[in-house]
């Protein structure tokens, strides 16, 4: 028992997590009409099956923008859960995702590069948080986003991913004319897609 807790907190300390993100287990999540059936799944989901996880924000009127639904969170607790089954994982936003690549790139070394890549390959269960949120300004960007999916997908390497955007929005954000298809194409034929919607919880937690 001992060693099963020091290991999962090992595990934990090497995730990504950080801050808040260290309380966020299933056990704590307030299950409702909206994210039940989700969490659910994700509570029994075996990893070792391999494939993946999209999961997108469905909008509404009340929420346009499909923010603060636990889409974040569900991917926090599955750290969580996966620490716990002593399966290595890492989580991340896909913006610092980025930011690590270019500060890779700007010290001028190529072995920087591939260190920040095999991180995100190599990794067991990879969790990603916000894609589409980059800004692109070449094809660079979505070239390495796609070299890091391709090949997960190609070695039935889990991924998890959370999103405010469809995959056709996906798309479309990677560029419609190069990368964003491929991408697009990969996510859909590899991940089971969900939709996570409701109110903003971060918004009725501030006013409550």
């Amino acid at each position: 028992t001992c060693y099963a807790e020091m290991r999962y907190r090992i595990l934990v300390r090497n995730s990504g997590l950080i801050g808040i993100e260290l309380h966020h287990t299933f056990e704590k999540a307030e299950l409702d009409e909206h994210n039940r059936e989700l969490y659910t799944y994700l509570m029994k989901w075996d990893p070792s099956t391999g494939g993946g996880i999209y999961i997108a924000a469905e909008k509404s009127s009340d929420n346009p923008l499909g923010t603060g639904t636990g889409k974040s969170y569900a991917l926090h607790a599955l750290v969580h859960r996966l620490c716990r089954m002593d399966v290595p994982c890492l989580y991340g936003r896909t913006v610092d995702f980025l930011m690590e690549l270019k500060a890779a790139y700007d010290e001028g070394i190529q072995e920087s590069e591939r260190r920040v890549l095999n991180r995100y390959t190599q990794i067991p269960v990879l969790l990603w948080d916000d894609l589409g949120k980059e800004s692109f300004k070449t094809d660079w960007g979505p070239e390495k986003f796609y070299y890091v999916i391709d090949y997960r997908v190609r070695l039935n390497r889990p991924i998890i991913i959370s999103s405010n955007f469809d995959l056709a929005e996906i798309e479309a954000r990677f560029g419609p004319d190069n990368f964003g298809p491929a991408i697009a194409s990969r996510l859909a034929g590899f991940c089971e897609i969900w939709t996570l919607g409701g109110p903003d919880r971060r918004v009725r937690v501030r006013r409550s």
